[in-house]
């Protein structure tokens, strides 16, 4: 995929439309079945938006019309933070940048807290607008959404505790929120602001707006 978006001009056609909503929001089969169409029969009625902002914020007024479901679909269809394959060019520089080497010690504490996120947040992968911070810096972010306890800085290469606490332990189930509860719902509007704030990041990355 061609990491330029077109001409506002020609977001007339349902194909390019859809590739520039996979370039500002990330590629995924709800993405495409649904709101690549939407958006385009809100532009054939309507016409084009004068700015990209403004696309990104047509996406927005219309996920927020969709079940509950459908939003966590369209979140699934996000990189979890600290994956470091399959990623999009923009995804991978917003982790971190391909220059940056991430040790394995915090990739694997990253991939334990994912884990624990989605047992809290059933259905939900944590989503948060990196804005190129370092993935360490992620590691401490998530667990104050978690409150766990902080982790050591710099995580030691043989830190024991990489994946406590256990998915299982007590601790982890005390935190699992209902999903679709009120919760589960402030976290899931939320994810979707940071995806927001993503794109328009990506805009600016363009010299858009």
């Amino acid at each position: 995929m061609s990491a330029t978006v077109p001409a506002l001009s020609s977001l007339t056609e349902s194909a390019t439309i859809d590739h520039t909503l996979s370039l500002l929001l990330e590629p995924s089969p709800i993405l495409h079945s649904k709101l690549s169409p939407a958006i385009t029969a809100h532009i054939t009625a309507s016409g084009p938006p004068a700015t990209y902002s403004q696309l990104v914020d047509l996406c927005s007024n219309e996920i927020q019309h969709w079940t509950l479901e459908d939003k966590a679909a369209f979140l699934g269809g996000h990189p979890l933070i600290g994956e470091v394959k399959n990623l999009s060019a923009m995804s991978a520089k917003e982790q971190g940048g391909k220059s940056v080497k991430t040790p394995e010690i915090v990739l694997r504490r990253l991939a334990h807290l994912n884990k624990l996120y989605t047992r809290v947040y059933p259905g939900l992968p944590y989503i948060t607008f990196v804005a190129g911070r370092p993935r360490a810096a992620i590691v401490k972010e998530m667990e104050s959404v978690l409150e766990l306890p902080p982790s050591p800085e710099p995580i030691p290469d043989d830190w024991e505790d990489v994946e406590q606490p256990a998915i299982d332990s007590g601790e982890v189930e005390a935190k699992v929120k209902v999903w679709g509860g009120d919760e589960w719902q402030s976290e899931t509007q939320r994810a979707l602001g940071d995806i927001w704030l993503i794109a328009k990041s990506r805009l600016q990355g363009m010299g858009l707006e």
